[in-house]
């Protein structure tokens, strides 16, 4: 098969799947094992793990090690069909979701996978882990089920991943406002006890964290409100724009169209004028 027909074909997966397609996938396009392997040979194709091909013209994701993985688990099936709870699947957790949010700096030299049931894997740089997980546990990044910070906390907390760690990413997840601190509270109370907080709730469990980091809860809660960067200030309702941290720097920066909304805000189109005296 011509390279350029064989590469046409893989298409289908690639386009949709940050450029990578499983050897199965490609079997189903009808691309063979022979061909796959000559468009190695020819640069035009890269191996990302066993059973995972990448186009080497297609740009490469801070993810890509993740992607990957996933893929592998139900490597038949395109990416874009799957759900967010895929009982055949998984969700990307613990420390590769930590990292994936930009949270900590856990050392993560395996891709994590939580799956619904017990399944192995001969990839030594993947952990798949047994976990129950919820519509609310998952977020999705750029197409990839990943555990929300919250749920991620909540794992990290349940392999006893040393206080200080949790804490620096509790603290990046407020101040990133990923987190609330009364949700994540609720949330992480189960793992008080093996923390030896006490009392056993999740408040004192967070204020035990936080204390190995010099900091406390009511430093979090009295953290000035974050300045929202310029890209997050188009698209937003009225009312969100009401209530984000906007500079006087921002505002200068804004489109016509961003102001004039911010200003609708401020002062309504049917608001009386205010005369001088």
């Amino acid at each position: 098969m011509e390279a350029i027909r064989a590469l046409e074909l893989l298409g289908e997966y690639t386009a949709g799947q940050w450029g990578m397609v499983t050897t199965q996938q490609a079997l189903r396009s009808g691309v063979d094992d022979v061909t796959l392997h000559r468009l190695k040979s020819a640069g035009l194709l890269e191996s990302v793990r066993r059973g995972v091909y990448a186009v080497t013209s297609a740009e490469v994701s801070d993810a890509r090690a993740e992607q990957a993985a996933w893929l592998a688990l139900r490597p038949e099936v395109a990416g874009w069909t799957r759900s967010k709870l895929d009982p055949d699947g998984g969700v990307v957790s613990h420390e590769s979701a930590a990292r994936l949010h930009n949270l900590g700096d856990l050392v993560n030299n395996r891709v994590e996978i939580t799956t619904p049931r017990r399944r192995t894997t001969r990839d030594p740089g993947v952990r798949l882990r047994r976990g129950e997980l919820t519509e609310a546990d998952v977020a999705v990044l750029n197409g990839l089920p990943v555990t929300t910070p919250t749920r991620t906390i909540y794992d990290l907390l349940g392999q006893h991943t040393d206080a200080g760690h949790v804490a620096t990413i509790v603290r990046q997840a407020v101040e990133a406002g990923q987190v609330r601190l009364d949700e994540l509270a609720e949330r992480i109370q189960p793992h008080a006890r093996a923390y030896g907080a006490a009392p056993a709730t999740g408040a004192a469990l967070l204020d035990l964290l936080l204390a190995q980091i010099g900091q406390s809860v009511q430093d979090l809660v009295n953290r000035p409100a974050p300045a929202v960067t310029r890209a997050q200030l188009q698209g937003l309702s009225p009312g969100q724009l009401k209530n984000m941290n906007v500079t006087w720097g921002q505002l200068a920066e804004m489109s016509p169209e961003a102001l004039r909304r911010l200003l609708r805000t401020v002062v309504p189109d049917n608001a009386e004028p205010t005369e001088k005296t």
